[in-house]
């Protein structure tokens, strides 16, 4: 049995995303979509499958199809039909879905992700480095992208439903999705959350969604199977079935693997199956054998016409598109000149880079607001679980704060301990500042006294800096730091003590 499955087996992965669409009301009824009602509140008659309702299309759906087509670089087809998926759902009343199968509304796309420069994983398709020497890019295509209602919840949850036995709530039956589809192009765990992240970001930069995955906006289920390397046929995949976190799509992947290699490696077989992972035991196990389309029983819904897209629309709706993520890291790249990293993070949200670029022209050092940003305010941030535009923090007010430390007027120490006041509360920094007496010690007099004291009783640190060594001059000016309770403005600190020690050079 091999220690790594890894070293004997190829991972196959291809995922299936089903997002909610940004819509007022649901894909075939003027029913609200709502998140947090009371079960049941959010319904229509067309949704409860009343004897001589019929669906009428919400015509919003089709431009945030066409978005997420366009900015998939995917073929938006100018015909498209929905049909009928006939299998038991207790929870959605007409015990089918109208769902696309033959002719979904999107096909054939692709979005790019970046994985790790060495070793197989990294061997992007198109072989061109993106960001730094770390990373490389690799092209993950996209099947289809369909539209489907959604089904409604069932409840099993005692503390919940105060009793034993099942409870339905349909206020999410009917909300409209869109099912993406991936090609089996995926090769490790990681490799699906990134796909999975650049995917988020493109819906919520093109505000087709906002993919809330605690609210269910955002679920994947993920198709995986192994082969022996070298090998150009497919193993029997599986399909772990609604996972809803980042952590859990690498989890649930990385315990299947491991189960299909010690199946493999006993010399048994896969059977193709729907799968459910067990978060607090990391295993995958198996609900039931997986059916296949025909058991679906899919046909035409006699209900709804075939629809029909003209290439006017289409391009109504790129004239509308915003810079997507892949535009805009580029752009970052190229203007600004910043780090990979804080570069990654700061598009990875629209909201984040829109802050960013308002900070940074306000504080006039785009170095230093991506610093802040990247490093500071998103620590805060995901201390909170908040989003930049929930906080009460405006971008001219961090860019006021840091144009304070750069000034020399407040230590970049005093100013961190400002920033979680001013992400819950907002506020004026020079003001807050005053007020608390922050302002930083520039007086020579004091810092002398401070770094005499240091200086004195420091010796062997001394004479090292004075034959040239800088290794310790951090470690006296931090001295003097804490003498001057944080207060003393580090450049001026630095200053003094070379002078003291060196006579200035």
């Amino acid at each position: 049995m091999t220690a790594n499955p890894l070293e004997r087996y190829e991972v196959v992965i291809g995922l299936e995303v089903h997002t909610h669409l940004r819509t007022e009301s649901k894909l075939f009824s003027p029913a609200p979509v709502r998140y947090g009602d009371a079960p049941n509140h959010d319904v229509h008659p067309i949704d409860l499958a009343m004897p001589g309702v019929l669906p009428v299309l919400n015509e919003r759906v089709i431009d945030l199809a066409i978005r997420l087509g366009l900015a998939t670089h995917s073929t938006v087809n100018t015909r498209s039909v929905f049909s009928r998926k006939n299998y038991f759902y207790p929870d959605l009343p007409k015990g089918y879905q109208i769902s696309q199968y033959e002719e979904p509304v999107v096909s054939d796309g692709w979005i790019e992700i970046e994985v790790p420069a060495s070793g197989e994983a990294g061997k992007g398709k198109k072989g061109k480095k993106k960001g730094d020497s770390a990373t490389s890019v690799k092209r993950i295509g996209v099947t289809r992208a369909h539209l489907e209602e959604d089904a409604g919840k069932s409840i099993h949850d005692v503390a919940v439903t105060g009793a034993d036995g099942t409870h339905i709530d349909l206020n999410r039956a009917g909300v409209p999705l869109l099912e993406i589809v991936s090609e089996p192009d995926l090769r490790s765990a990681a490799e699906a959350g990134a796909y999975l992240r650049s995917l988020r970001s493109i819906l919520r930069y093109i505000e087709v969604s906002d993919a809330d995955m605690e609210k269910g906006q955002f679920r994947c289920d993920a198709n995986v199977s192994l082969r022996l390397h070298g090998s150009s046929e497919f193993g029997t995949r599986t399909e772990i079935k609604n996972l809803n976190s980042f952590a859990n799509v690498e989890g649930a992947i990385g315990a299947e693997i491991l189960r299909q290699s010690e199946i493999l490696d006993d010399g048994g077989e896969i059977q193709q199956a729907t799968m459910a992972y067990d978060v607090d035991r990391r295993r995958t196990r198996v609900l039931r054998l997986k059916e296949n389309a025909d058991d679906y029983r899919y046909f035409d819904d006699p209900d709804l016409i075939p629809l029909l897209i003209d290439e006017a629309r289409i391009q109504a709706v790129r004239a509308e598109l915003p810079e997507l993520p892949e535009e805009k890291l580029e752009r970052f790249r190229e203007q600004y000149n910043l780090a990979a990293e804080a570069t990654q993070i700061l598009v990875g949200s629209r909201s984040l880079a829109d802050f960013f670029e308002r900070c940074a022209e306000a504080c006039g050092s785009a170095k230093a607001a991506a610093n802040w940003i990247a490093r500071d305010l998103r620590q805060e941030l995901n201390e909170r679980n908040l989003e930049v535009e929930d906080s009460a923090l405006e971008a001219e007010t961090l860019a006021s704060l840091i144009r304070l430390v750069e000034e020399g007027r407040v230590t970049a120490k005093s100013a961190r301990d400002l920033l979680p006041e001013l992400v819950e509360r907002g506020g004026d920094p020079e003001a807050l500042i005053q007020e608390r007496g922050l302002e930083a010690v520039s007086d020579t007099g004091l810092i002398d006294g401070w770094a005499s004291q240091v200086i004195e009783a420091n010796a062997a640190a001394v004479e090292s800096v004075r034959e040239g060594d800088d290794k310790p001059l951090n470690f006296l000016m931090g001295q003097v730091m804490k003498a001057a309770q944080g207060k003393a403005n580090p450049a001026e600190v630095r200053k003094r003590l070379l002078e003291m020690i060196r006579g200035g050079d």
